[in-house]
């Protein structure tokens, strides 16, 4: 028992120092990116925008069904347990903060971190064993300006995009099939959920979007370019990268919920 303090502190040591080293290589990537290739460049705007087709649009088949689901799901729940309210608009109210600006955006990262930070991950890491990476050192190509850069800014993107759109689904979807299942009355809804968001919650939504995409993809990144020289390492780094994107997502979600606070 006397080890365990210190093992505890140890890992909590670990843990802050990957989320500097984390925090540094995203920041150093995005600025190198920016006074070396910036967005007018064809190469790296391709990269960008290859990123957002993979990582936001062949994902739209799949966040569909998650959020018509979910909408159908757990808007009757909320509304029954809503109704003592009896307002339209604080039903809608609760509707918007619990299925849109709170679980909307777990959901769209841990499906981003499913689909584009396991892959992102596999890519780089087999480049790097592959000694591409070498290669274009040699070149006088920055891997931040090509690879590293543009997923950062494509992950952000599509996570933002795809977050609206499963907020769209869910609420829009939602409203329309409960009632079916409640009453007529609640179509009412659908006018008080287009005011039921605030400017200010449009900001954090945004804000905390944008970030989940860059911590998702900026991961893979990170935890991809630490592989060395064995092929063992590929799926060690790749298992790093996702156990650590879901609990910077969960630790990060769970910072802006207590900022949303009354």
């Amino acid at each position: 028992m006397g080890g365990f303090p210190g093992a505890v502190g140890r890992s909590a040591s670990a843990s802050l120092l990957f989320v500097v080293d984390l925090v540094t290589f995203m920041l150093q990537a995005l600025l190198h990116w920016w006074q070396r290739s910036p967005v007018r460049n064809r190469a790296t705007r391709r990269a960008v925008v290859v990123q957002i087709l993979f990582s936001g649009v062949d994902a739209l088949p799949l966040l569909l069904l998650i959020g018509l689901a979910m909408g159908m799901a757990l808007t009757p729940p909320l509304l029954m347990a809503g109704s003592s309210i009896g307002e339209s608009e604080e039903l809608a109210r609760l509707l918007v903060v619990g299925l849109a600006l709170q679980l909307g955006p777990l959901l769209t990262a841990v499906i981003l971190i499913g689909r584009s930070g396991s892959a992102i991950a596999v890519d780089l890491a087999q480049m790097k064993l592959n000694r591409e990476v070498a290669a274009l050192d040699l070149l006088g190509i920055r891997l931040t300006d090509y690879f590293v850069a543009p997923r950062l800014i494509g992950g952000a993107i599509s996570q933002l995009a795809l977050a609206i759109y499963f907020a769209a689904v869910a609420l829009i979807g939602g409203s329309l099939i409960s009632p079916l299942l409640l009453s007529t009355e609640q179509l009412s809804l659908l006018p008080a959920l287009a005011t039921a968001i605030t400017p200010g919650d449009g900001l954090i939504f945004i804000f905390k979007n944008l970030l989940f995409g860059m911590v998702v993809t900026g991961t893979a990144c990170f935890c991809a370019l630490k592989v060395e020289v064995s092929r063992t390492e590929v799926p060690q780094r790749t298992q790093q990268a996702i156990a650590s994107s879901y609990a910077l997502v969960f630790v990060i979600a769970a910072f802006f919920s207590l900022l949303e606070l009354p």
